[in-house]
């Protein structure tokens, strides 16, 4: 039986781009056109580009903003994609706005007001060195970023990645039902087809 695999419109996503990713790795995601499109999915995807208010904005305004924390509430997966990442947090400063309250912690600006543009490589922290990662499994290591705020977080993860270099910024996350990707795996070529793809068979999809 083929899974469900929903998009979350927002008025700011990169859609097409994540249908395409996702069609390189044989699966087949439907944009939902109401919050009720949720209910049945095995997977709801937040994309995102732009900024963090508007799309909480929208999200309010379209209900899927509701639905979202009805999903988190009941356990069910959620995948969000840069600002869709940033969102799950309680406090964006982007905007002085809520997110959807999913995991404790904020969005911050990078500091001196910095924006991380182009390739930089990451590493994979687990809670146990015995713990291979589930998600960041590829020799190469280099993905794409393009963002100018941080998630800031203390919630405890199964794995999480850390940019390389003189600032670490956390790059993604994985926390149960909940998994966010600061950088743009339908931007990141081979790379990134192949971490959405452990992202979904991690999660059994």
């Amino acid at each position: 039986m083929s899974k469900s695999i929903v998009l979350v419109p927002h008025g700011a996503g990169n859609i097409a781009s994540l249908v395409e990713l996702f069609h390189a790795i044989g699966r087949f995601p439907k944009v939902a056109e109401s919050p009720d499109q949720l209910n049945g999915a095995d997977l709801a995807v937040v994309p995102g580009v732009g900024a963090s208010g508007s799309a909480m904005r929208r999200l309010h305004d379209t209900g899927f903003a509701d639905a979202l924390q009805t999903l988190h509430a009941r356990e069910h997966r959620i995948l969000g994609i840069c600002v869709g990442a940033q969102i799950m947090f309680e406090d964006l400063h982007e905007d002085n706005c809520k997110g959807l309250a999913l995991l404790p912690g904020n969005v911050s600006r990078l500091a001196g007001d910095a924006f991380h543009n182009g390739w930089s490589g990451i590493h994979a922290v687990t809670p146990s060195p015995a713990a291979k990662p589930a998600l960041l499994k590829t020799a190469e290591k280099n993905f794409y970023f393009n963002h100018g705020y941080q998630i800031n977080t203390d919630a405890p993860m199964q794995e999480r990645g850390i940019t390389r270099g003189e600032h670490a910024l956390l790059a993604y996350f994985l926390h149960g039902h909940l998994c966010g990707i600061q950088f743009h795996p339908e931007k990141s070529q081979a790379v990134g087809v192949a971490f959405i793809d452990n992202v979904m068979k991690h999660y059994g999809l």
